[in-house]
C-alpha cells in the first residue's frame, strides 16, 4: 500500500513541476512578443518621421489609424 501511496505522489509532484515550467515557457514566449512589437512600433515610426514635410491630413489618417 505504501508503495502505491509513493508512486502516486511521486507521479502527481512530476505532473505539477511540468506545470511550473509550461507556465514559466509560456510567460517567456508572451515577453519575447511584446518586445518585438515594442521593435516593430518604433521602426514604424522612426520611418513615419524620417520622410520630409508630411502634410497634416496624412499624419491625422496615420493617427486616426492607431500607426502614429
Amino acid at each position: 500500500m505504501k508503495f502505491i501511496f509513493l508512486i502516486f505522489m511521486t507521479t502527481l509532484m512530476a505532473a505539477y513541476g511540468g506545470y511550473l515550467y509550461g507556465k514559466s515557457c509560456a510567460k517567456t514566449q508572451i515577453i519575447e512578443k511584446q518586445v518585438e512589437v515594442i521593435k516593430y512600433v518604433a521602426q514604424k515610426r522612426s520611418k513615419i518621421q524620417a520622410e520630409p514635410n508630411a502634410p497634416r491630413t496624412e499624419l491625422l489618417e496615420l493617427m486616426r489609424g492607431g500607426f502614429l
